[in-house]
């Protein structure tokens, strides 16, 4: 559950390189690949003309036992193995194996020795790393990347996987695999195409506002509409604060806001926000907001609806806000379910910005765009908002 890719873009990671969490089964780990035997069962996978056992759940034997898979490129080959000789992995020409005398990697005619502190007459895992020309192998206790002897040569590796044994050794769960290739270019973000509807916010509401439950200290002046921020909120039962919306369009759109919102530092103003909203009904709609949560200032994007029968609510953060932040969400209908996914974007500087989560509307759910102030009426602070637009997605 919740077993996703992480990639680093420009320095900075990020959830299948910004796409986020998966909904579907993805590629498997690193540690499952061409080769993955655990010693349940027999040898059928492996060449086997030393005459190697399985006893126990390990392999053991000695010489080479040899998979009948072959496998080239850049790869990572391990084992757990222990031993009080000498014994190790094998690809192609090139050998790793740990000894009293420490770890020894050898190919193409090099080879290097460092220590292995207390040897590995216990368990140990032993790792090969097949990058270009350039091979790694290293010891660790369990896996945690904290290698107790690590080597470097430069060579080549490729052909079949091999374990090799002076006799003495026994090893388990070898896995041999082909490298992750690295994403560094991020995923497609939300753009926006030709203006399709807008209010300045110049003169009176224009047409296609409604009210849920009007606000009569909203108006629109000084060229922004200045909404006092409301002691109420939509979340929960009470269902007291007010809503101003319009239309959605059809299809794929971009809706942006820019609002003004002194929430000062430090200090618990809980829950003072204002931002936009995509709205079904009171007990379904997805909040983007700039909001003093306790003591810290964050953008929040929330989405409230009927969960087991009860009402649930959940938010994500979605960058860093400042006095004035810009805010979009960019919808999308899944050409597989029809679902209604809004992606929330924040920005500081209305160039910049920081593209979070996405919240889903089922397919036949009326979905309407629009604005909400709320969360607590102490201090007095109004939210301006300069303009909202909506444009086509692109």
């Amino acid at each position: 559950m919740l077993l996703d890719r992480l990639d680093w873009i420009d320095g900075w990671p990020a959830v299948r390189a910004g796409a986020g969490p998966s909904e579907r089964s993805r590629e498997k780990p690193v540690t499952r690949g061409v080769v993955d035997d655990r010693f349940a069962g027999d040898l059928s996978g492996w060449r086997n003309p030393a005459g190697w056992t399985v006893q126990d759940g390990y392999v053991r034997g000695q010489g080479t036992l040899i998979s009948r898979k072959s496998l080239g490129g850049d790869v990572r080959v391990e084992t757990d193995l222990k031993t009080d000789q000498s014994a190790g992995i094998r690809i192609g020409g090139t050998t790793a194996v740990v000894s009293p005398d420490g770890l020894t990697l050898t190919s193409d005619g090099t080879s290097r020795t460092v220590p292995l502190p207390g040897g590995a007459a216990t368990w140990h895992n032993l790792a090969v790393t097949v990058k270009g020309r350039t091979i790694t192998a290293e010891v660790t206790e369990a896996r945690l990347r904290d290698p107790q002897a690590s080597v470097t040569v430069t060579g080549r590796a490729h052909g079949p996987v091999g374990l090799v044994s002076d006799g003495g050794a026994a090893f388990d769960n070898v896995s041999a695999a082909r490298l992750f290739k690295a994403v560094t270019k991020a995923a497609p973000t939300p753009r926006t195409g030709r203006l399709l509807d807008a209010d300045e916010f110049t003169g009176p509401l224009g047409p296609g506002w409604t009210w849920v439950r009007q606000d009569a200290a909203a108006r629109t002046e000084d060229g922004v509409l200045r909404w006092p921020v409301q002691g109420a909120d939509l979340v929960g039962a009470g269902n007291q604060a007010s809503v101003l919306l319009r239309e959605a369009p059809e299809g794929d759109y971009v809706v942006e806001t820019k609002v003004t919102l002194d929430l000062g530092e430090d200090t618990v103003r809980n829950y003072q926000q204002a931002g936009l909203i995509a709205y079904a009904s009171d007990d379904d709609f997805a909040r983007l907001a700039q909001v003093a949560i306790w003591n810290t200032r964050q953008v929040e994007y929330g989405r409230e609806l009927t969960f087991a029968d009860r009402l649930s609510y959940g938010g994500n953060i979605v960058g860093p806000p400042a006095k004035t932040t810009w805010l979009r969400l960019a919808h999308h209908v899944d050409p597989a379910n029809g679902e209604h996914e809004f992606r929330a974007g924040s920005s500081r500087d209305g160039k910049t910005w920081t593209w979070g989560g996405v919240w889903t509307f089922p397919k036949d759910t009326a979905v309407r765009i629009g604005l909400i102030a709320h969360g607590g009426a102490q201090p007095a602070v109004n939210a301006d908002f300069d303009y909202v637009r909506v444009y086509r997605g692109a």
